[in-house]
């Protein structure tokens, strides 16, 4: 019950990932079935949002005092509904927020004893606090093994080693630079923990949950498709209905609410305000704004997706299919295909 579940220290909540935590955790020997209990709605809800938060924010955020019990016992949680959806992208995704949760909360730890416990006991780190050196704007001193295993994934010039003090096999730290390396490891651990963690039979009162994270997975994985697109136009690579409303703006005629999110898939923005000039009623100052807002460039900041073929379809806005739209499910699948297959046919042309 969750009268039971209440933790003596809000630190199993901040790291979920110490040795500490996971025994606290595992002495309470819950099982996946017992998760469809009422009585732990709220972990399991959490654990959902956890991912949530980790997909769409980038960053799984840090609820604290009364949550501390909520918190702990999520983490797993959403370890095992990640590691049962088994997408790699899902996977990395998660273990990059949950990194950048443990580097905040690293930051702002009012103990610093509390890093060093954490380096020591969780990852094995050969790390000392510095007392009275000659250095005194550096407070941490890590061998630099254990500096090398993190610092390498880090690209900036500051983190080489050559760039930093290094004295008799330790490298000298700042606060935050511990904190930074620490969260990487935290990255690596809980990306391990979801690979070896056992696949598990879910059971079906958890299954509408498993679907609602899939299908923020699908919308976050072609979200950051169309963020990776080539940032000059491809024309030749456009979809049907692309064509078809281009081909439209192009004679004058006016489009809908729906096919003006559409022609944002790979058309230039400038390209569009250009070719909106052509209808009747063309307002420069609106189209603009209204253009910038989709892709991105104002309010929010967020890049607006098109819809998908099954909406395209009930809004009448597919001309009908060509043999690559049989293969996929979404205008951006389609332009992202059709560039490959472009630039497939140049690398053939140039070697022949």
């Amino acid at each position: 019950m969750m009268t039971a579940m209440l933790l003596s220290s809000p630190d199993l909540a901040k790291y979920p990932f110490t040795p500490e935590a996971r025994a606290y955790i595992t002495g309470l020997n819950l099982s996946v079935t017992e998760l469809v209990d009422p009585d732990y709605g709220e972990i399991l809800l959490r654990a959902e949002q956890r991912i949530e938060e980790a997909l769409l924010d980038g960053e799984v955020k840090w609820r604290g005092d009364p949550y501390y019990d909520i918190e702990a016992l999520s983490y797993p949680v959403a370890i095992m509904l990640v590691a049962s959806i088994d997408d790699e992208f899902l996977g990395r995704r998660y273990a990059l927020a949950e990194a950048k949760r443990a580097d905040t909360l690293f930051r702002r730890e009012p103990d610093a004893r509390r890093l060093l416990d954490i380096a020591r006991s969780a990852f094995k780190w050969r790390v000392e606090a510095l007392v009275d050196e000659a250095s005194p704007s550096y407070e941490y001193a890590l061998h630099f093994g254990d500096y090398l295993r993190n610092a390498s994934k880090l690209r900036s010039d500051p983190w080489k080693l050559v760039n930093r003090l290094m004295i008799k096999g330790r490298v000298y730290l700042k606060r935050d630079e511990l904190a930074r390396l620490l969260s990487e490891e935290v990255q690596h651990h809980v990306h391990a923990t979801i690979a070896s963690s056992p696949k598990i039979v879910v059971p079906p009162l958890l299954l509408p949950r498993i679907s609602r994270i899939t299908e923020i997975l699908a919308e976050r994985r072609e979200r950051t498709r169309w963020e990776e697109l080539p940032a000059k136009t491809v024309a030749a690579a456009y979809p049907p209905c692309i064509k078809r409303l281009y081909d439209a703006l192009l004679a004058g005629r006016h489009l809908s609410h729906v096919g003006r999110f559409l022609l944002h898939v790979g058309v230039d923005t400038e390209e569009l305000i250009r070719l909106y000039t052509s209808v009747s009623d063309f307002d420069e100052r609106l189209t603009r704004y209204q253009t910038e807002h989709i892709a991105g460039m104002k309010g929010s900041g967020t890049k607006y997706l098109p819809p998908n073929c099954d909406t395209l379809k009930t809004h009448g806005l597919c001309p009908g299919p060509d043999e690559v739209c049989q293969t996929i499910r979404h205008p951006l699948s389609y332009y992202r295909t059709k560039i490959r297959l472009i630039r497939r046919g140049h690398a053939v042309a140039e070697r022949a």
